[in-house]
């Protein structure tokens, strides 16, 4: 493995749109909780929605000293495809699950914080379903999205989607590895 990139911020604020732009143009491999979680909630008896998603990620992180993301999903992936070398996390959002990546993957790893406006957020969110967006207040208030939203300072580099476009943030992520 060559570079594993660690994302973090706010729920519409551009990652997806990123991490897509980084897989097109610097063969970036994504791995994902988000396959992971629902499996988990399945095997649970548990409803699949976007709170019970954020419990059970909650339960993991107590259940494991927050070592479930690197064991369970990181890890796997990248033993099945050891021909990848660039691979990039989606969505980090507690300090401790940042800390456990860089004590197991060393300067491979570098995080990355999206941000953009609480104004430009809601009408991203709103954009994606009109009909959600009475949710968003709840989703936006739970503490998971309270603490992806405050992983900047834990951050190499911190970048704002509004006056940059996913492809300009693609080549300033690159970046970092090159410095």
């Amino acid at each position: 493995m060559k570079r594993l990139l660690l994302f973090s911020g706010p729920m519409a604020c551009g990652k997806s749109s990123i991490s897509e732009m980084l897989q097109t143009r610097y063969g970036f491999f994504p791995v994902s909780s988000g396959a992971y979680l629902p499996t988990e909630l399945t095997a649970r008896d548990q409803v699949l929605d976007r709170h019970n998603l954020q419990e059970l990620g909650d339960a993991l992180d107590k259940e494991t000293d927050f070592s479930w993301l690197i064991e369970s999903v990181v890890i796997p992936a990248i033993t099945v495809r050891p021909d990848v070398e660039n691979w990039l996390l989606d969505a980090v959002r507690k300090p401790r699950q940042v800390e456990l990546f860089r004590l197991r993957f060393a300067d491979a790893v570098k995080h990355v914080h999206i941000v953009a406006s609480d104004a430009v957020l809601k009408q991203r969110y709103a954009s994606r379903n009109p009909h959600h967006l009475a949710q968003y207040e709840a989703d936006v208030s739970h503490s998971n999205e309270q603490c992806a939203r405050s992983m900047a300072s834990l951050a190499d580099q911190i970048l704002d989607t509004e006056g940059l476009t996913p492809s300009d943030i693609a080549d300033q992520i690159i970046q970092i590895w090159e410095t």
